[in-house]
């Protein structure tokens, strides 16, 4: 359905086109629309188009009919997409087209809005409104929507209905605006002024207003009495219905008013403005006729143009300055406001210079540079100082080093940075005059036997003129050369190391190097120190010192193997550069060879030597030979094992529980057996270490037996014969008696 501006729209209805497909194509509302005249109406109107259709021609119809010998639709064209059927002009300025992509309903279909608005309806747009397209494929025309405009007594008009001519400033203008008489309410004038509050205004709001009613016509007026301004010029008078509050009722009036330049101000397209940057002033202002411009610079003129902007491309420091315009016109002249350009630019005119004003710079002396700026804006905040293009700590305007040495040589140069850019300045060469400096070069280590070639080079400005060799502990019997930075040593010795210092001398000083150099050398200079001959179970001390280097790895031995590898009991060791010692515990199986040898990279050595361990008589031990029969003859026989031959020996027997001495000789000989030889015997040996006891021999004598018979009798007077007699026989023998028989004379009576 059409609907007013602010209407929703309730209803709609299908309509199909007149192609012979019964589908329905478009959708537009089926129904007669009322609107008033110099109101709007929106028809809504959607059509379905196929995926890959193209659609040629869109077209919407007021009271259409159909051709049928051109078989086309004629009518009244309200709004056309294409020159071969145009628009009717009348439409031109109060239709538009209202048309957006919306949704797909499947995937090959694609609804498009087709909306139709028709602003200050007349009432010649009454009749039926009809929508048509053309595509690739397909034609179709909507149903008719019937639109009637009803008269509107309340419909407003202006006179005049636009201004011709411009208005002067302080001119009286009239204008007026009327409606039907029949309209209840007069129209109502709303003045459009920049910054104030809008309101509608009647004769009783306003002074402005007079409301006449004219008899030719019975029209109802409203006048607007204006005394104009120049900020009246581009204002806008709105008249309406009187109360409506359709905004399609509304009619405008758009003032001109010629006036001198106001409002003349400068704006600046940037405030920050660095060289080489391109910035533009801008200048407004309000005048009619239009305005030339003219520009100053420090109240100069810069530039006249009808222009507006001044452009200031790849600007320079010398553009900074202060820039206004002036615009002008028939009726006068105004100046703008002033803007300030401060063109920002790096350090300029950047160079170094020495302060110190010493031509031959020596060790010692005190450099100043300094980093000097013409001119920089803003100015320089930081300065950054290079030497070699390494970062130096200073940061300030000036360098200064109090006490210049020789590694403060080089090339200097600084940078200044100000914000804007960082601008480095030529270099500047500082040469310092110093003391030589020294390194020895040669091998640290050399054999014993070859040559030793150390050399003394020196870094000094001016170059040495002296050199000097020295050697410590020192070498008497040896010349240095002089002046010489080489030092050759043929078929060196051991003497030769030591530290070997090269003082090189110029002009400013003297500097000097040292050296230490070692003498490679296997072991040499044994020395085993230690008894060759001690007492069993002493401790000794076993030392074995040698010359090497480098240092020497020292083992001991003996009849044991290394000495380092006997138990912590008997021994403990000590080892320092070149040097072993152990002290040893003894015992006689520590007796025999000892050797000591040392091992270096540069090759091994030893030296030997015997020890001797004095003891006791040991493993002495006591041994009979012969039977031990009673009668017979014996011998016990003493043995022992001695490192020097024993000096006596001495038999004891043990007697009543103590010893007792029995024979001096290493044989004891027994020529008759005695049963009193029966007993224990132990051999005792001596030498000048001390004397050792054997374990004790037994001798039991072998002897027949001696009876003793006794009887019971013997304890009376006389004999009792009527008692029984007892009779008793013992036997002393060894072995002792087993077998015992009884004899009467001349019968056996057991």
């Amino acid at each position: 359905m059409m609907v007013h501006e602010g209407i929703p729209l309730l209803l709609f209805v299908l309509l199909t086109g007149s192609c012979t497909s019964s589908k329905v194509l478009i959708n537009v509302p089926e129904k007669t629309e009322t609107a008033k005249e110099g109101s709007s109406v929106t028809i809504p109107c959607t059509y379905q188009r196929q995926k890959d259709e193209t659609i040629h021609t869109l077209l919407w119809f007021k009271d259409p009919e159909f051709d049928h010998a051109l078989q086309v639709f004629k009518g009244t064209i309200v709004y056309s997409n294409t020159k071969e059927r145009p628009q009717l002009p009348d439409y031109s300025s109060r239709v538009e087209y209202i048309t957006d992509a919306t949704s797909f309903t499947s995937q090959e279909e694609l609804w498009i809005k087709c909306d139709l608005k028709i602003t200050d309806l007349q009432k010649t747009d009454s009749g039926k409104y009809n929508f048509r397209f053309i595509g690739s494929n397909n034609k179709f025309m909507s149903k008719p929507i019937t639109l009637t405009v009803q008269d509107n007594p309340c419909k407003v008009h202006t006179e005049p209905s636009k201004l011709n001519n411009p208005l002067s400033e302080s001119h009286e203008f009239t204008v007026r605006c009327s409606t039907f008489g029949s309209c209840d309410l007069y129209p109502e004038w709303l003045v459009h002024t920049s910054g104030q509050k809008q309101e509608w205004m009647s004769s009783l709001s306003n002074d402005m207003i007079k409301l006449t009613e004219e008899t030719e016509g019975g029209r109802k007026v409203t006048k607007l009495n204006l005394n104009v301004t120049w900020m009246d010029d581009n204002g806008i008078l709105s008249c309406r219905p009187g109360k409506s509050e359709d905004s399609w009722q509304i009619r405008n009036i758009t003032l001109s008013v010629e006036h001198a330049p106001k409002e003349t101000k400068v704006t600046v397209s940037s405030e920050n403005v660095k060289e080489g940057d391109s910035v533009t002033l801008s200048c407004t202002s309000r005048g009619r006729p239009d305005v030339s411009f003219t520009w100053f610079k420090n109240e100069k003129i810069e530039e006249s143009q009808q222009m507006s902007d001044l452009k200031l491309i790849n600007v320079k420091p010398e553009d900074s300055g202060e820039y206004y315009c002036e615009a002008k016109n028939e009726y006068g002249a105004e100046k703008s406001n002033r803007i300030k350009i401060n063109v920002k630019y790096g350090p300029k005119g950047v160079k170094a210079q020495r302060l110190d004003n010493i031509n031959d710079l020596k060790e010692g002396d005190k450099l100043t540079l300094k980093c000097s700026v013409q001119k920089a804006n803003p100015a320089v905040y930081r300065f950054m100082w290079y030497k070699n293009d390494q970062t130096q700590r200073e940061t300030s305007e000036t360098f200064i080093i109090n006490n210049v040495s020789a590694d403060d040589r080089g090339s200097y140069h600084c940078e200044a940075d100000n914000g804007i850019t960082t601008a480095k300045l030529d270099e500047v060469s500082v040469t310092v005059m110093y003391s030589p400096r020294i390194k020895i070069e040669g091998a640290n280590s050399v054999k014993m036997g070859t040559t030793l070639i150390l050399t003394c080079s020196a870094d000094a400005d001016p170059q040495p003129h002296k050199y000097t060799w020295k050697h410590t502990p020192g070498l008497p019997s040896l010349s240095f050369p002089m002046n010489n930075k080489e030092l050759k040593m043929n078929k060196v010795t051991t003497q030769h190391a030591g530290q070997y210092t090269c003082d090189v001398t110029n002009t400013i000083g003297t500097g000097s190097d040292t050296i230490k150099v070692d003498v490679l050398y296997p072991p040499s200079n044994f020395k085993l120190t230690m008894k060759r001959e001690v007492r069993e179970f002493e401790v000794i001390s076993i030392i074995c010192t040698v010359q090497s280097f480098p240092q020497s790895v020292i083992t001991v031995t003996g009849p044991q193997g290394d000495l380092t590898s006997i138990q912590s009991k008997r021994r403990n060791s000590t080892e320092s550069a070149n040097s072993l010692s152990v002290n040893l515990n003894v015992t006689e199986s520590d007796a025999g060879m000892y050797t000591c040898k040392a091992k270096n990279q540069q090759g091994e050595n030893e030296t030997k030597q015997k020890l001797t361990v004095l003891h006791a008589p040991k493993n002495v031990t006591a041994s009979i030979t012969g039977e031990q029969t009673f009668g017979r003859e014996l011998t016990l026989t003493c043995e022992a094992h001695s490192k020097h031959g024993p000096s006596s020996f001495e038999w004891k027997k043990l007697v009543n529980g103590q010893l007792k001495t029995v024979g001096h000789e290493q044989r004891l000989h027994l020529c008759f057996l005695e049963v009193s030889d029966s007993g224990q015997y132990v051999c005792i040996v001596q030498n000048s270490i001390g004397n050792t006891e054997s374990l004790s021999v037994e001798i039991k004598v072998k002897y027949a037996p001696n009876i003793n018979i006794v009887h019971n009798m013997t304890i009376f007077t006389q004999w009792n014969w009527k008692l029984p007699v007892s009779l008793t026989c013992s036997a002393d023998a060894y072995p002792p008696v087993t077998v015992y028989k009884w004899y009467k004379q001349g019968e056996n009576t057991k």
